[in-house]
């Protein structure tokens, strides 16, 4: 436990100082495919699986891992790629959003440490591609390009649920309504569950994909009130991140926001599907202001009203 706790306490290090691991594999393709370290919690062979009658085809059946029941995913077929060969294949165990999952791939290639900054949002052509799983590219000093699987889109697939049964007790909330946010996340999924969020509480909102991108728009909007003498809170009233992104994670982009002094007092909300305390303690010492696991509304909801719901002068005095 000692030891695993000291690896996790590393990779959350990694990632306030916008570095990342990348678990590199394969799918009897010819690409190379990349998930973040961060919610893999072991690689192993693949053990016995038991089926589950009339299954989506994509979901292999249960495998037994220390008396807890996991799903086994076939990640080749949920991205449209046709079924993978088990023979010889591996099991990556990930977690998101509290829930773990199996993934089944061809092989494992090795890890490899990195900045953000090199990790790039993906061409229109290569984001439609596989199912639209894309989220972000990576190239290696061989020249290979590993493509980034963006796996709440793949769960989510698997998954479906209606509107009115993830958004329900979502309505117009009147501390709330007319307050514009800046969302912040890589992943087309998650942005849609958080603007979706945001317009049934009547609230505004604009989106980019990089943290790199919501700093970028913030500075723009300090250099304006400091020309035409406003706040920062004239034009947004709090930030959502994920952490996970492309050019700058979500713990850079905190700490750079605390080091400006014309964005003082500004909200911020990290959301990302990495659970666990140690994240969430490293939000809190970079300044973050409160942190919510993917994808819970009402918790969400809760955070907004919390934080944004209190008059423009409070947050400026916060």
């Amino acid at each position: 436990m000692a030891k695993w706790m000291a690896e996790i306490d590393q990779r959350t290090g990694l990632a306030g100082a916008n570095k990342m691991e990348l678990l590199m594999f394969h799918l009897g393709t010819d690409e190379t495919y990349g998930i973040n370290v961060f919610k893999i919690r072991e690689v192993m062979k693949l053990p016995p699986i038991v089926k589950i009658p009339d299954a989506d085809p994509r979901i292999l059946g249960l495998v037994s891992l220390r008396g807890e029941n996991i799903a086994l995913v076939d990640l080749k077929q949920a991205i449209g790629l046709g079924p993978l060969d088990p023979m010889g294949s591996k099991l990556i165990i990930a977690e998101y959003n509290d829930n773990k999952q199996g993934f089944l791939v061809a092989g494992v290639d090795r890890i490899i440490r990195m900045s953000w900054e090199r990790i790039q949002i993906p061409p229109p052509m290569v984001q439609s591609s596989r199912h639209g799983a894309v989220t972000a590219i990576t190239k290696l000093e061989d020249d290979r390009m590993v493509l980034i699987l963006d796996v709440e889109k793949v769960l989510a697939e698997l998954h479906p649920r209606s509107e009115e049964e993830i958004f329900v007790g979502i309505e117009r909330h009147e501390e709330l309504a007319g307050k514009r946010v800046l969302v912040a996340d890589d992943s087309l999924v998650a942005r849609k569950q958080i603007t979706k969020t945001l317009e049934r509480l009547g609230m505004k909102y604009e989106e980019t994909q990089t943290g790199k991108e919501a700093l970028t728009r913030l500075w723009r909007y300090a250099e304006l009130g400091e020309k035409t003498d406003r706040t920062i809170f004239d034009f947004v009233a709090g930030v959502i991140t994920d952490i996970e992104m492309p050019e700058m994670d979500g713990f850079s982009l905190t700490k750079a926001i605390r080091e400006d002094l014309r964005l003082q007092g500004l909200p911020i909300i990290m959301h990302s599907s990495l659970s666990g305390q140690c994240n969430m303690d490293k939000g809190k010492t970079l300044g973050v202001t409160d942190y919510v696991t993917k994808f819970h509304p009402t918790d969400l909801r809760d955070k907004l009203v919390e934080h944004l719901g209190k008059p423009q002068r409070d947050l400026v005095g916060s």
